[in-house]
């Protein structure tokens, strides 16, 4: 009798893990890609293998808890030749929260055989990753004013504009359509729709003046006569980039996501210092996230009790006209917008 040399054929899992990702695809291709990193790392840091398309139902269901918390500990503790860390906790998190849904997506379709309770051990690390920064109002008119003058420079300043006025995100503005705005007798509501929704694939609702609607509509003239912009977040990284050197001396790196926090930060102040008010603004889930955008240190009031004690409540009614003009020059831009449009209120109520 002879015998059969028997080969055990592998069962590639290639097609599997290309639906997992396509099901954030459809939302955000931003999401897509990010999954497609997180799983491309694992893969080659674990199983050696830079295509996916040769990952098989072995390789996974051997990523046992165990392994899995070995090797986040070993990125969590590698340091950088300056023995710094090597990886931010929240990059690292960002890996752990991938595989914990690739799994569970595996296992749910019966794809692979394995304990999904088990991957609640898989904790996450501290956030400790560096705050972006709220951009200074004044700061925010420079950069738009500067961009201007580039190629594209009406889309990048009135990007910037929209950004602090609605505190939508630079992937969100990236997608609007002139179909998002609607123009109603008091200004011109935006609000999403269709499969081009905001992060999470949450709807979201704005208001804005006609006045800088009219400004928005220079942008058909360049023959945008669908999405408002033709950017992409790469010219947008870019340019914070130029932004930061060419124009801040303040030492701090702000990023796009910056306008958001003026916006945010703004929509707080002129509320009466609401927090549910900042937080719709936000289109936050959860108030601390707001209150994080909020900080105490960026707005300038640390230690008020102490100034209120060394004040007159009402020197600026004891001053001549002169001397509170120039105090009021020296105010930070964000606050005398503020002033202004309390004057501006009062005025229309009279």
């Amino acid at each position: 009798m002879v015998a059969l040399n028997t080969v055990k054929m592998e069962n590639y899992i290639g097609d599997h893990i290309e639906a997992f990702l396509n099901e954030y695809k459809s939302n955000s291709i931003h999401s897509y890609k990010s999954y497609k990193s997180s799983l491309n790392k694992l893969f080659k840091d674990t199983l050696d293998k830079g295509d996916f398309k040769f990952i098989t139902v072995s390789d996974i269901e051997g990523m046992t808890v165990h392994v899995l918390k070995e090797y986040f500990n070993t990125l969590h503790e590698e340091v950088n030749s300056e023995d710094e860390p090597k990886h931010k906790n929240s990059t690292i998190n960002k890996h752990i929260s991938v595989i914990k849904k690739f799994i569970e997506f595996l296992a749910a379709w019966d794809i692979i055989s394995y304990d999904v309770n088990k991957l609640s051990l898989l904790k996450f690390f501290p956030d400790t990753r560096e705050e972006i920064e709220m951009i200074p109002f004044d700061l925010a008119m420079k950069y738009s004013t500067y961009f201007r003058g580039e190629d594209q420079g009406l889309e990048k300043q009135l990007i910037i504009k929209l950004a602090i006025e609605t505190a939508l995100r630079a992937t969100e503005l990236l997608e609007l359509k002139w179909s998002n705005f609607t123009v109603v007798e008091d200004g011109v509501i935006m609000k999403s729709h269709g499969s081009k929704k905001g992060k999470g694939n949450k709807e979201w609702i704005d208001k804005i003046n006609k006045e800088l609607y009219e400004e928005l509509l220079q942008l058909k003239s360049l023959g945008n006569e669908n999405k408002l912009f033709t950017l992409t977040y790469k010219q947008l990284t870019g340019m914070m980039d130029r932004g930061n050197e060419l124009l801040n001396d303040t030492g701090v790196k702000y990023s796009f996501h910056s306008f958001k926090k003026l916006a945010v930060t703004m929509c707080y102040l002129n509320n009466n210092n609401c927090i549910d008010t900042a937080m719709k603004k936000a289109r936050h889930s959860n108030v601390n996230t707001t209150m994080r955008y909020l900080r105490l240190t960026n707005l300038n009031v640390t230690g008020i009790i102490s100034a209120k004690l060394n004040t007159e409540d009402e020197v600026y009614k004891t001053v001549s006209h002169e001397l509170l003009l120039e105090a009021l020059s020296e105010m930070r831009p964000e606050m005398l917008l503020l002033l202004n449009n309390k004057i501006k209120n009062k005025k229309n109520n009279m």
